[in-house]
């Protein structure tokens, strides 16, 4: 039995799929001489009914246990060139050996489509040019889509030409984030909404927030005491604008993008109440140096983000349209537990109470 379902399993891989038999042409061999044994012994055991004459055959069991250790052979090198294939491209590790092999086993790039989104957080296709000679963009699961800055070119070895992919997904995603940052100031905020990607639109966002708050506390500092509610009054007005957005006509996309800073404004705005409840008028004090906080930094031409002690990079991943939790006080602890984990290079573990965003707040 255990014969039969190594055989079965690699039978399935190395008859009748020329491209894995290609690349693996000695395991492939080998295995052609193990199917060639098994099928005979398949033939012998049909024409005799007898399962105890059938299995006392002379050298039988000897037989089996040397096309059992052939079998483990083929496996062990099928194994270490998928390895080979995850190493070079280590996104193929959140796919299984049977789908790893479905898309090394053909000529046709499309085959990676049905696999995207255990491949990337939300990306649910790739924007394939004529003929399936490029890659011009990617699409999430909600409808979503962006077009790469530079088109990646379908050559080579699957695991090469992802490695593209993923490469012009960051560049792009880097390049947009900062005309989105820039432009926030200089456009309707309305407008500025529509017209940027949901991931643009949470991050920068949250930059123009970071630095309201901070222009806030040198404000204070300089003798405006009234600094921090003035802000708290500009948040309110940007939640009405945003409400009024949702009560008018939009795109579903618009939409989507609008429900989701809904949530985020109304956790900016409850942070900033608590500022002036409490006299927070530092921008030292630990109430702000717990927040997460975004900043555009110049001089390294990339998106930072803080909080206490930790500082990350932004890591542009294609989160196209999947929404918020809403933002509670555990969330934020989640936050701060993961976060200064990282800073220290240790494991965190969130916990609470069901229904209250400790486990969203992990991939979040």
């Amino acid at each position: 039995m255990l014969v039969q379902r190594k055989w079965m399993y690699l039978e399935s891989i190395f008859i009748g799929n020329d491209d894995i038999r290609h690349q693996l042409p000695q395991e492939a061999k080998r295995f052609d001489g193990i199917d060639k044994v098994w099928l005979k012994i398949m033939a012998d055991t049909s024409k005799n009914k007898n399962v105890l004459e059938a299995c006392s055959t002379d050298g039988r069991l000897s037989q089996l246990q040397a096309l059992s250790e052939q079998l483990e052979v083929c496996q062990k090198s099928l194994s270490e060139y998928l390895d080979t294939k995850r190493c070079a491209f280590p996104r193929f590790y959140f796919i299984s050996d049977d789908e790893l092999l479905a898309i090394l086993g053909t000529a046709d790039p499309t085959s990676v489509q049905e696999h995207m989104l255990k491949l990337y957080d939300n990306c649910a296709a790739l924007n394939f040019g004529r003929g399936n000679k490029n890659v011009m963009g990617m699409k999430s699961s909600e409808g979503e889509s962006f077009a790469f800055r530079s088109v990646v070119p379908v050559e080579g070895a699957v695991e090469s030409w992802m490695t593209g992919v993923e490469a012009e997904m960051r560049r792009t995603l880097a390049a947009l984030m900062k005309e989105g940052v820039w432009n926030y100031a200089r456009t309707p905020r309305h407008k500025w909404i529509v017209d940027c990607l949901g991931m643009v639109t949470l991050a920068g966002s949250h930059v123009w927030w970071t630095w309201e708050t901070e222009d806030s506390f040198r404000r204070v500092r300089e003798g405006d005491k009234h600094a921090m509610k003035t802000f708290a009054s500009k948040l309110t007005g940007q939640l009405s604008q945003l409400t009024g957005m949702v009560r008018r006509e939009l795109t579903g996309d618009a939409r989507r993008k609008v429900n989701t800073l809904i949530i985020t404004d109304v956790h900016a705005r409850d942070i900033i109440d608590i500022f002036v409840r409490d006299s927070i008028m530092d921008a030292r004090e630990f109430a702000w140096e717990s927040q997460l906080r975004f900043y555009w930094d110049k001089a390294m031409d990339d998106l930072n983000i803080q909080q206490c002690s930790g500082l990350f990079r932004y890591g542009y991943e294609y989160m196209g349209l999947n929404g918020r939790l809403v933002i509670t006080a555990l969330t934020d602890r989640c936050y701060m537990t993961l976060t200064t984990a990282m800073t220290y290079r240790l494991g965190g573990a969130p916990a609470g109470p069901a229904g209250t965003g400790a486990a969203h707040a992990q991939p979040a």
